[in-house]
């Protein structure tokens, strides 16, 4: 893991949503929030580094299960104070590596605050639309 934030603005940040968060082509915003085990870090993939399609092939590659790709920019979370950081992911014996592996620090701010930024998030990734579903 790096400290070094992730400078490029306009990169797009691909976020995996579990099929109980995607149904009838709604996203929840819980989506978009880091769970109490995720330590305050929500998992995205770098666009720089991997397409969308690539993103989901490889997370459910590894057996994580996904029903839609959507995207939001480093700024986004940028203009709600969470710091996006690289973070690959080194293969193991049962999880393919991951290069392209970063987070949005959600840490300094209560679930409340998280569970209201994420909305914002949502409603920007939907605007931007869906990136990748399966077939």
């Amino acid at each position: 893991m790096t400290s070094d934030a992730l400078d490029d603005e306009d990169e797009i940040l691909f976020r995996q949503i579990h099929p109980n968060f995607f149904e009838d082509g709604h996203v929840a915003s819980s989506s978009f929030a880091p769970t109490a085990k995720d330590e305050g870090k929500l998992s995205v993939d770098r666009s720089s580094l991997t397409t969308a399609s690539g993103a989901f092939a490889l997370y459910t590659g590894d057996g994580h299960q996904s029903a839609a790709v959507f995207g939001i920019i480093v700024g986004e979370f940028g203009a709600e104070n969470l710091p996006c950081h690289p973070d690959p992911i080194e293969a193991t014996e049962t999880q393919a590596a991951n290069p392209a592996h970063a987070y949005a620090k959600y840490s300094t701010f209560t679930a409340s605050q998280g569970k209201k930024i994420a909305k914002r998030l949502r409603n920007k990734a939907v605007k931007r639309g869906l990136l990748h579903r399966p077939d």
